[in-house]
């Protein structure tokens, strides 16, 4: 790819990453003269209907969405069968390698990284995608310190029937909600308990759960409470409210953690100080109003005397009004009659008495102004009385009467109050209010009917949440072995499925503990002739499994050369034992001897390998494209039972391995990815 130019217009550059569906290359677009980012699905996925459409619905979930906090989608195509989408190219590293780096971040750093995924997480719930496979993998810290949200790839428009019912568990095991790992219901409060999980391994440096294998991480995600972070790294110097925070929203059940990205903001708001305080509506106004003031002009006349002048009105009359005597009109006729000019100090007392009036005369119109003011704005208070335990239409009268606004703001059951009562109210009991103001109440729905639900043959981890769901509680949970029902599911519970209940009882249920195990010392059988070894086998409480034989230049014909499980160890009652026996010294034939025609392919000189013997063949497993983990099983299967021929957990960025199989003839063998049946297949050795 390096060196091509799609869309006529994108360059590629250089590799920069992979994933399991796709490349990324940085490219350089020839029109705009910038870089970008460009995803490539991968070739051999392009044939797949699936993962087209996969990559499809990615770049339609991504390119809807516009945010300084999620990495932008620019142009989308198709050439050549090559299917690929341009988006910005982001200078930095990911959040998980940042976080390698730097061992754990502070509080304060966490809190920002959290609080920008968040606004990013946000703005898709509010467009209804759901992002589902929040990590830090998915997460790329610029080098301004900027979090940038990407991959959609697995993110779906969130609707009323948002369930993920298909085999295949999608997200990343170590950070994927509960109800991700049962297959069920995933909201936008999946995303928030993802987020829960990187919040945690920003400030401790390691994931909350973790384990040798795919399948108890995610038994883990469902059942175990996830350590405080500061038990579970050591010096961790983190605030309680910050450590509550992230304990929310690793909540198993969704209904206890936000039920919103809004509420988490705030809350993470609140550590920072964000929180502004909210002026009530009994909060006094201090300010004056505004008011027309009268404009003053001032000059001096011919005679030197300084003339005041209201535009609005007359200063003489002022002078009156406050003071009483002559104006100032007449003390300048009683001069010029006089012939007499004001001197300097006469002038000054004349002026400070203009000032004080006309002051004197703005104080008590502002007064007078705030008095009216307050007379016309003033509206009266009423005490808001109890409104619980009354109906709703006689809460709605008295509220009503008094020139208040009543509102329902949801119903609920209730064992306390009756149906149609009301529970609880926005504004205390003899609290006052100003006229409309909105009082607020919850309206009991009664007593909620509840029915039992059936915990028979549901798992034990799952019994607490569907008790909860039903509004009742575990009681008492009892174990005991069972030869049908497997370990850990329920067998019987009590009261039965359908029995009528009232909220919080209390329902017992018996746990499977399995099979009654048994166990016996494996006997010592090799060396014995075929028919004592399974005799004994079947004394011991076992029994015999595939019988196999192979030639032996020490062993007898008939004997038994090697068992399964070796002499000494503990083994359960009932187990299956594969013996291996002799079939006595291997052909040797003296040179030369062959009739013609019967030389087997070779060099030429008679020493090709005998096609009856053991063989080899190359087992090619294709790996899952939606997990970046998973642990394989095979199994040989006969007869007699079963062998374990490989087992590992397997990283699925090589897309398929090869296994090489041994065996003889035509044998079966089963293909298990992470303890589900993946295929089923029949072997011809050669």
């Amino acid at each position: 790819m390096i060196g091509r130019i799609l869309g006529n217009r994108y360059e590629i550059i250089e590799k920069i990453g992979g994933g399991g569906m796709s490349y990324v290359y940085k490219a350089r677009c020839k029109v705009l003269n910038r870089f970008v980012a460009i995803k490539i699905l991968r070739d051999e996925l392009t044939s797949d209907p699936d993962f087209v459409n996969k990559f499809k619905q990615e770049s339609l979930s991504a390119a809807s969405l516009a945010h300084p906090n999620i990495v932008n989608i620019y142009d989308t195509g198709i050439e050549d069968d090559i299917y690929y989408i341009v988006m910005e190219y982001v200078k930095g590293e990911t959040l998980k390698k940042y976080i390698n780096r730097k061992g754990r971040l502070s509080e304060q750093e966490a809190i920002k990284i959290s609080r920008q995924v968040a606004e990013a997480l946000k703005h898709a719930h509010s467009n209804n995608i759901v992002h589902r496979d929040i990590k830090p993998h998915n997460i790329l810290i610029t080098e301004e310190g900027i979090a940038k949200v990407t991959d959609f790839g697995i993110a779906r428009a969130a609707t009323s029937s948002t369930i993920n019912n298909t085999s295949n568990v999608i997200g990343s095991v170590h950070y994927f909600s509960p109800e991700q790992a049962r297959g069920g219901y995933v909201d936008d409060k999946s995303d928030i308990y993802s987020l829960g999980i990187v919040m945690y391994e920003m400030v401790t440096g390691i994931v909350p759960f973790d384990a040798d294998n795919h399948i108890s991480v995610a038994m883990k995600q469902i059942q175990e409470k996830p350590v405080l972070p500061t038990k579970k790294a050591k010096n961790l110097n983190i605030s309680k409210s910050y450590e509550d925070i992230i304990m929310k929203c690793l909540e198993k059940h969704q209904s206890f953690r936000y039920q919103n990205i809004d509420d988490l903001i705030k809350s993470l708001d609140s550590l920072n100080g964000f929180n502004a305080g909210n002026s009530t509506e009994d909060d006094e106004i201090i300010d004056s109003p505004t008011m027309v003031i009268p404009i003053i002009n001032d000059d001096v006349d011919d005679d030197g005397v300084i003339n005041i002048d209201l535009i609005d009105g007359n200063s003489n009359n002022a002078f009156k009004s406050f003071f009483g005597g002559d104006t100032e009109e007449e003390i300048k006729n009683k001069q010029k009659k006089e012939n007499k000019p004001m001197n300097d100090a006469e002038r000054n007392k004349n002026l400070k008495i203009t000032v004080a009036a006309v002051l004197s005369a703005l104080v008590i119109a502002v007064v007078g102004g705030i008095i009216a003011f307050k007379a016309i704005m003033y509206v009266p208070e009423v005490e808001v009385p109890d409104l619980r335990n009354r109906s709703e239409e006689e809460g709605k009268q008295i509220i009503e009467g008094l020139g208040l606004v009543f509102q329902v703001a949801k119903r609920e059951y209730s064992s306390e109050y009756e149906e149609g009562k009301i529970m609880e109210q926005s504004v205390d009991e003899g609290m006052m209010l100003k006229e409309n103001y909105p009082v607020e109440v919850v309206v009991s729905r009664g007593q909620k009917e509840i029915i039992v639900p059936n915990l028979v043959g549901s798992y034990a981890i799952e019994a607490g949440i569907i008790l909860a769901d039903a509004g009742l509680s575990e009681g008492t949970v009892e174990e005991e072995n069972s030869d049908t029902v497997p370990a850990g599911q329920i067998i019987r519970q009590d009261p039965i499925q359908g029995t009528p209940a009232n909220e919080n009882d209390r329902v017992d249920y018996v746990v499977s503990l399995g099979p009654k195990i048994t166990l016996v010392v494996m006997p010592g059988v090799t060396d014995l002739p075929l028919d004592a070894a399974k005799a004994y086998i079947i004394q011991y409480g076992l029994t015999v499994g595939e019988v196999t034989t192979e030639p032996s230049d020490t062993v007898e014909e008939g004997f038994v050369i090697h068992q399964s499980v070796t002499a000494g160890h503990e083994v359960a009652l009932g187990t299956s034992i594969w013996l291996t026996v002799s079939s006595g010294k291997p052909d040797t034939e003296e040179p030369g001897t062959e009739e013609p025609g019967t030389e087997e392919p070779g060099d030429g000189n008679g020493d090709g390998e005998d096609t009856g013997a053991s063989g080899t063949y190359p087992l090619t497993i294709t790996l899952p494209k939606n997990k970046d983990e998973v642990y394989i099983v095979v199994q040989k299967v006969a007869e007699g039972g079963r062998e374990i021929v490989y087992s590992n957990d397997v990283d699925t960025s090589e897309q398929s391995i090869i296994i090489n199989l041994e065996g003889k003839g035509t044998q079966v063998f089963e293909i298990y990815i992470d303890n589900e049946l993946y295929d089923k297949v029949e072997i011809k050795f050669e």
